[in-house]
C-alpha cells in the first residue's frame, strides 16, 4: 500500500536522495567495469598485431591474415563499447 502512497503523495526526500546516491554507485561501477573490458580489448587486439608480426617473418601468411582479422573484431567491439560509454 505504501507504493500507492508513495506515487501519490510522492517519497521523502531521504528516500529520492539515498535512491539517487545508490544509482550513481551503480552508473560508477558499470562504467569501470566497460573501461576495464575497454583495456583488455586493446591489449588483446595489440597482442594480434604482434602475433601477425611473428607470422609474416615466419612466411604463414594464412595465419598473419587470422591475427588482422580477429584484431578488426576487437576493434570493432572496442567501438560499440565507446558508445555505450558515451565517447563523442
Amino acid at each position: 500500500m505504501s507504493g500507492v502512497f508513495g506515487r501519490v503523495f510522492g517519497k521523502s526526500k531521504e528516500q529520492s536522495q539515498a535512491t539517487a546516491l545508490a544509482s550513481l554507485d551503480k552508473l560508477n561501477e558499470t562504467l569501470e567495469m566497460l573501461e576495464k573490458k575497454e583495456n583488455l580489448l586493446v591489449k588483446k587486439a595489440n597482442l594480434e598485431v604482434e602475433k601477425a608480426k611473428n607470422f609474416t617473418k615466419a612466411k604463414n601468411k594464412r595465419a598473419a591474415i587470422q591475427c588482422l582479422k580477429r584484431k578488426r573484431l576487437y576493434e570493432q567491439q572496442i567501438e560499440q563499447l565507446g558508445k555505450s560509454i558515451g565517447d563523442p
